[in-house]
């Protein structure tokens, strides 16, 4: 038996060597399937075969690789007739443990005689053509291709009681019995199988054991000068010589008298007998009812502790999925870092928004924060100096696309040159000619940032005041903005505004060679 957990082999101890998991309840269900499956061998041993059949699926639904019940209860279908079911069963139980198992020997051993198969095949097919027949009332038909179906397959149980039951319906009785004795004969206790026997015996008035009967005696009655034979349905009459003499009418004397004492004896001796053999069977009767009492009392025992088993296997099977589930966050989170680790920060950002927050605790939750703020930051601070360097170089539709994925990345509007991006957002519109998108831009400009709106109102549409360039320049008239790689410089209304943030030089971790930008050791963009 194996780990529900980490598949490790399991040893004597209630911990599973591998993951350290209580394996307690696991191996007391399997010795719960193992009981199963003795009862049902003991049952099998004296062909109760649906008794068998019924134990054998409870014990594989407490633990479905138990091969040695699923060879079994193969064994017993097999031995039902219903093969399809056998070979399912060990095809299972193949798939299950592929290594000495007795299912191989049995599908080598079926399936090395090709003809016997297909005698089984057709077998099927009849019976289920023969059902098909008695749904529409032609029951000759069905009774012609079960004969057929009995004939190619003497085991097969179920074909032998629906022709049973035509011949039942046919009141052909004696026909009936003799199939439900073979039916029995296989399997003793099913419960189709004793119903129609049954039937039969309360039409006919004939108790039918499952041994050989007795034969009757002949019976014979002394009537006159003849003897009277009955032997089976037949009578037979033989006539009798008497000489009557003295010496023959002593003896008939001492024999009349002989019997006249026997049947005193009896009458005065078997009642009492009778009334002990009774009284010993009445006892007998209630030790067997206490028994079953005691039995029954067992059996609801035990199937209340099985409901309770499975209640637990229920718990621990979500408990499971629940660990798995957390186990796949911490996987996905371990990706994500990797990523992030590596430079591939879309990536790391597309790992993450997939992981579940939820199953994140302590240490894991903080890493997942973390990452979150810090990816968010470096896209931010990556597509912003991509988009500066764009306008500068004159890509104005490549530096759109690059200033709106940095805002994109920042929807809290967290960072520093939020405000920044926005502006050369509008502008890079503006300058590819794309007014209306502009406009937009301009539009949030005001609305957020209502100090800085006459910078961005002379550009609106309709306003006919102002013209970009994204060349630098040195100064500017009524509406102008330029713009160089370390700085942004604005000129709107006359007033000139240099929107170029301090900083600390010692701050400088890197700079770009390209547009001459300055970062901090965070990726963060300094003025």
């Amino acid at each position: 038996m194996n780990c529900i957990y980490c598949n490790t082999p399991l040893t004597g101890m209630i911990y599973c060597p591998g993951c350290g998991a209580d394996v307690s309840l696991q191996k007391r269900i399997g010795r719960i399937s193992n009981l199963l499956y003795n009862r049902a061998l003991e049952k099998a041993s004296v062909r109760d075969m649906s008794g068998a059949i019924s134990t054998l699926v409870q014990s594989l639904k407490f633990n479905k690789e138990n091969i040695d019940a699923r060879n079994l209860l193969g064994l017993c279908y097999y031995e039902t007739g219903e093969v399809v079911s056998a070979l399912s069963e060990w095809v299972i139980s193949r798939n299950l443990s592929p290594e000495d198992n007795l299912a191989e020997h049995f599908l080598d051993e079926l399936q090395s005689d090709r003809n016997q198969l297909e005698v089984i095949n057709k077998s099927i097919r009849k019976y289920n053509q023969s059902i098909e027949y008695c749904r529409l009332n032609h029951e000759d038909m069905a009774v012609m291709q079960l004969k057929k179906v009995v004939s190619q397959n003497p085991r097969f149980v179920r074909a032998q009681q629906l022709l049973a039951l035509l011949y039942m319906k046919r009141q052909e009785y004696e026909k009936a019995r003799r199939l439900l004795r073979r039916s029995a004969a296989i399997d003793n206790t099913n419960t189709t199988t004793l119903r129609y026997l049954s039937e039969i015996e309360e039409i006919t008035g004939k108790s039918y054991a499952f041994g050989s009967r007795k034969k009757r005696e002949p019976e014979n009655e002394e009537s006159g000068s003849t003897l009277r034979y009955i032997s089976g349905n037949e009578m037979l009459i033989q006539p009798t010589t008497f000489r009557d003499s003295s010496t023959i009418a002593t003896f008939i004397n001492i024999g009349l008298g002989i019997l006249l004492g026997g049947a005193l004896v009896w009458f005065l001796m078997v009642p009492a007998s009778r009334q002990s053999i009774q009284e010993n069977a009445n006892r007998q009767v209630t030790d067997a009812n206490l028994k079953l009492a005691s039995g029954t009392a067992q059996v609801q025992d035990l199937q209340d502790e099985i409901a309770s088993y499975q209640a637990d296997v229920a718990s621990a099977n979500q408990e499971r999925d629940k660990a798995l589930q957390k186990a796949e966050s911490y996987d996905e989170l371990l990706a994500a870092a990797a990523r992030y680790v590596s430079g591939e920060q879309t990536q790391a950002v597309e790992t993450l928004s997939d992981i579940e927050e939820d199953d994140l605790e302590g240490s894991a939750k903080d890493l997942y924060d973390n990452m979150k703020n810090g990816v968010s930051d470096v896209l931010f601070n990556q597509y912003f100096t991509a988009g500066t360097t764009a306008y500068v170089g004159g890509d104005y539709k490549g530096a759109a696309q690059q200033l709106q994925q940095a805002l994109d990345a920042d929807p809290d509007q967290q960072q520093e040159n939020y405000y920044l991006a926005l502006y050369y957002l509008g502008f890079a519109y503006y300058n590819a000619g794309d007014t209306a998108h502009a406009d937009e831009v301009f539009q949030t400009v005001i609305e957020k940032y209502p100090n800085h709106a006459s910078e961005v109102s002379p550009f609106l549409s309709g306003s006919g005041q102002g013209t970009a360039a994204a060349a630098p320049a040195t100064g500017g008239s009524q509406g102008e903005a330029s713009m160089s790689q370390d700085s942004i410089t604005v000129y709107g209304g006359g007033a000139e505004t240099q929107a170029t943030p301090a900083y600390n030089p010692a701050d400088v971790a890197w700079t770009d060679p390209t547009t001459g930008l300055h970062y901090d050791m965070y990726g963060n963009l300094l003025g």
